[in-house]
């Protein structure tokens, strides 16, 4: 409105040129007025975006309901896009906030979803995301959401007593066996020996386990976890730090007590060569 006006008190000089002393102001005054007013008005408008899609697709049915463990809270949209860009989907996903604490993500394609599931678990903001598959027929607020999948390195067992049946059975000691690396038996010299746990959220972890000879003489076997993000060195779970661990503060418990440490956790899956590296 205030360019419009200025345009017709401009239009009103030119006609009555005996009527006021404003026609021996320069016209480039005025043009550059009319610009500034223009790109103040520019400045002042514009429209605010609409709200996301909120209501999830019935028709897809590659689901995947997760929270986050943490306590913080999380900004939907920021974790939306950099689960995106780190899980790279190839035919697109949708996200959804069901709850405070509760985000559904739907895959057109199957193969991105199961390929997610695989190479998890994932994190944000170093918090570990407890997801699961939807089933069909199955409300995602229904789904329970208390255990992830891990890959743990197992160290320092013996070659003559690696075989898939006792590999399997190491899984079941930490928690819950669910595949072994097909890796594990190619070469004849293995550093270490993986296998895929699934561990519960609430159970502390497990960081080594004896290995009875038939002589009687006994070994410890130590393990890793891969991608092992908030843990507690403390009291041995996952979710929090150690400085804000209630056992810890109530028992009085010092850092250099702790049994735990950063060495629980195994290194990059994969090591980066540099250029020009043999």
């Amino acid at each position: 409105m205030a360019i419009v006006s200025l345009i017709l008190f401009f239009v009103f000089l030119l006609w009555h040129p005996r009527q006021s002393p404003l026609l021996r102001m320069d016209i480039h005054q005025l043009e550059k007025r009319c610009a500034y007013l223009a790109l103040a008005e520019e400045d002042g408008g514009g429209l605010e975006a609409p709200e996301a899609q909120s209501i999830p697709n019935a028709t897809i049915q590659n689901n995947l309901v997760g929270r986050l463990l943490t306590d913080r809270p999380i900004r939907f949209e920021h974790m939306q896009h950099v689960l995106a860009s780190v899980w790279r989907p190839v035919m697109g996903m949708y996200a959804f906030s069901l709850a405070d604490d509760l985000f559904l993500f739907q895959f057109p394609h199957p193969k991105d979803l199961q390929r997610i599931i695989d190479d998890g678990p994932w994190s944000f903001e170093n918090h570990l995301l407890v997801c699961e598959q939807v089933s069909t027929g199955t409300r995602p607020e229904d789904v329970l959401l208390d255990s992830i999948p891990f890959w743990v390195q197992i160290h320092g067992l013996p070659a003559m007593y690696a075989s898939p049946d006792f590999i399997t059975k190491i899984g079941d000691y930490i928690e819950s066996f669910i595949a072994s690396d097909p890796f594990n038996f190619r070469g004849a010299w293995k550093s270490f020996y993986k296998i895929r746990v699934r561990l519960g959220v609430s159970s502390p972890l497990k960081r080594q386990m004896k290995l009875t000879r038939r002589d009687g003489t006994m070994q410890w076997i130590t393990f890793k976890y891969e991608r092992l993000n908030t843990f507690c060195y403390c009291c041995e779970l996952l979710g929090h730090l150690d400085k804000f661990c209630k056992t810890a503060y109530e028992e009085g418990i010092l850092p250099e007590e702790f049994p735990f440490g950063a060495w629980l956790r195994a290194g990059p899956r994969r090591h980066v060569k540099l250029v020009g590296a043999k």
